[in-house]
């Protein structure tokens, strides 16, 4: 593939996002003929809406989409994701946690056919260079015990890291049916994805966990457990229903 879209959502990002979307612009400006990042400012409240608006007159590829208020990185993953024009698109952390150079191996997948490659700490070939925070480390283990209960979603091993790569297609079917607005609306994507049949490919990556976390351990757990059984209330309503072409 030749052109690409990234999608990054950001909150509270000011210290680094600068210099990752430079490190992203300058990965895809080696690798895709086109491409487009695009920044999503989920309501920080420290100075990010100034880094990327500089990020922005030194990148011209970067777009900027600003939220006044925090929406949850479900909702801005998906505003991104719509705003998107590639045939390839993707979203990963602004942290880079997972580094962008992993990106060519996800690529490849949808070359091959997959429609989906989402990055997977549960198959062989993880490699971690900064060890998780230990909360979230079980916090990661029971979420995927519950997901399997709830929503029945045993063949994916991970649906929570976050580097994720689409065909276009799928992208365009599956984030117009997202309700879940934060953290577990991966599980959501790939809920859907699965209902669709489409192909999905779990791949091994580089880990450099970040040695702080945005996560409140015990409102979010109780908000990702209340999110995995609206998924399973909206299927059963009927509400991820593929769109006819």
């Amino acid at each position: 593939m030749s052109e690409i879209s990234v999608v990054v959502p950001c909150f509270n990002e000011e210290k680094t996002i600068y210099f990752n979307i430079k490190k992203i612009n300058n990965y895809l400006s080696n690798y895709f003929r086109e491409f487009e990042i695009i920044a999503v400012n989920d309501g920080s409240r420290d100075n990010t809406n100034k880094e990327l608006q500089r990020a922005k007159l030194d990148f011209p590829k970067v777009v900027i989409i600003e939220n006044a208020l925090n929406a949850g990185k479900g909702k801005v993953v998906k505003d991104g994701m719509l705003k998107s024009r590639y045939e390839v698109v993707m979203f990963l952390d602004a942290d880079l946690a997972i580094p962008i150079e992993e990106t060519n191996k996800f690529v490849a997948e949808i070359e091959n056919g997959y429609d989906l490659a989402i990055a997977s700490r549960f198959v062989p070939g993880l490699k971690v260079v900064k060890p998780v925070l230990w909360y979230r480390k079980y916090m990661e283990k029971i979420f995927r015990l519950i997901r399997m209960l709830i929503i029945s979603n045993y063949k994916i091993h991970d649906t929570q890291c976050g580097f994720k790569v689409f065909s276009r297609r799928a992208a365009q079917d599956i984030f117009p049916l997202m309700t879940v607005e934060r953290f577990a609306f991966d599980a959501e994507i790939v809920f859907i994805a699965g209902k669709f049949g489409y192909k999905i490919k779990e791949l091994p990556i580089i880990l450099q966990n970040p040695t702080t976390s945005s996560v409140r351990i015990y409102r979010d757990s109780v908000n990702m457990l209340i999110d995995l059984v609206k998924i399973r209330i909206n299927d059963f309503l009927g509400k991820y229903k593929k769109p006819k072409k």
